[in-house]
């Protein structure tokens, strides 16, 4: 069974918030504001929230009430547009700014039924399709009034609901319990090392001292032949202690450099040119694609194992990393930051006895096998496929 659906505007008000100015900076009505930034996958983000000057009349058109649902108008990622969150009337008299969509639903419309809808099309790129603009992406104030909406009887809208929000829990609290799995060889790194940076119980050395640091080989169209094609790593690729590699590209490496850029199991690759707060992040090679590259977005350093084991050096960069370490060494070239070779090779890096690095891996391998028996997957896919199917009524 098929819902009927209606256009958004038809069961809906749809409104657009007010544009933040300099001459609203300050004011006699200074009133709190939501904006892009407090919308968060799970809910509302309301650690900073920002204020603007208001007047009474002003108040009346973009003050948020009870049941109010927010979706980001623009984003440059296309995953981001049309991100929602319901309002519960967390803050008094609170207004929204022009970076959302506000969306104030009828009496025949269960808001958290349109909240998972609103989530399901952002989830699955349909607002990203339905966008417009180079660069970033707007959803528009009359995209959205047009958007088709299933919708069922009421009662059914809050069953759907409840189901949808009981399963969304669980994800939830599965997220919670992988995010305090996954800072946990952080906190046996802390709790056996201290600030190994500076901690003078550890002999320091240079990190080209223990290690070869290489950048990788640049991209360019003379080695895009179709000779000799390898697949190779980039930035893209590499997160915060994992690999993405969904999304390997190709290109040649003649047998010279096949050598001198193939990736050997226990390779630490970094992020050489990022945002400020993304480079140096750091992942470790586990082998995990056969004659395998880099290209030059990323660092690559390989440890002296009779000295530093390859475990013990990625949790000493990820330690920099989250501590801010390689940004500030960085340098800043418009809108990105560089770590370079040069820098990182100078950087101190800590020699605890291998005994005490073997004790640091094997408790952090029994916090990653905890983790990895703990993978959430399977709650994000029964998740996708309720989604699915409650609205088209099969459910």
């Amino acid at each position: 069974m098929n819902w009927p659906t209606f256009e958004l505007s038809s069961i809906a008000e749809v409104k657009l918030g007010r544009q933040r100015s300099p001459q609203n900076h300050s004011g006699p009505s200074m009133r709190k504001y939501l904006r892009a930034g407090n919308i968060g996958w799970s809910g509302l983000l309301l650690d900073d929230v920002k204020e603007m000057n208001f007047t009474d009349d002003e108040m009346t058109t973009f003050r948020l009430e009870a049941g109010d649902l927010l979706l980001n108008e623009a984003s440059g990622s296309p995953k981001e547009v049309g991100k929602p969150a319901l309002w519960n009337g967390e803050i008094e008299n609170c207004a929204f700014q022009n970076t959302l969509l506000r969306v104030r639903p009828s009496s025949d419309v269960e808001p958290r039924y349109l909240l998972h809808y609103f989530v399901y099309q952002a989830a699955t790129g349909e607002f990203a399709r339905g966008s417009r603009g180079v660069g970033i992406n707007h959803l528009g104030r009359e995209a959205l009034s047009k958007w088709s909406v299933p919708l069922p009887p009421l009662n059914e809208q809050c069953r759907i609901a409840a189901i949808l929000d009981q399963v969304d829990s669980l994800r939830t609290t599965a997220r919670r319990r992988d995010s305090l799995l996954s800072a946990l060889p952080g906190d046996i790194y802390s709790d056996m090392f201290g600030d190994a940076y500076q901690d003078e119980r550890w002999l320091v050395r240079r990190v080209d001292e223990v290690a070869r640091v290489q950048l990788g080989r640049q991209r360019s169209p003379k080695y895009q032949t179709g000779n000799y094609r390898r697949p190779y790593l980039r930035v893209a690729n590499v997160y915060e202690d994992r690999l993405d590699l969904s999304d390997v590209l190709m290109m040649d490496f003649d047998d010279r450099d096949f050598i001198d850029y193939r990736l050997s199991p226990g390779d630490i690759l970094l992020n050489e040119g990022q945002s400020t707060e993304l480079v140096g992040r750091p992942a470790l090679f586990r082998g995990e694609i056969e004659d395998c590259c880099f290209q030059n977005t990323l660092l690559r350093v390989q440890v002296d194992e009779t000295r530093v084991l390859p475990e013990f050096a990625l949790a000493t960069f990820l330690d920099y990393f989250r501590k801010g370490r390689f940004a500030r060494l960085s340098s800043k070239t418009s809108s990105v930051a560089h770590l370079g070779k040069a820098r990182l090779a100078a950087m101190p890096f800590p020699l605890p006895p291998l005994e005490l690095q073997r004790r640091f891996c094997r408790l952090a391998e029994k916090a990653r096998f905890v983790q990895r028996s703990a993978d959430t997957t399977n709650l994000d896919q029964l998740f996708a496929s309720l989604q699915s199917r409650a609205f088209r009524g099969g459910l």
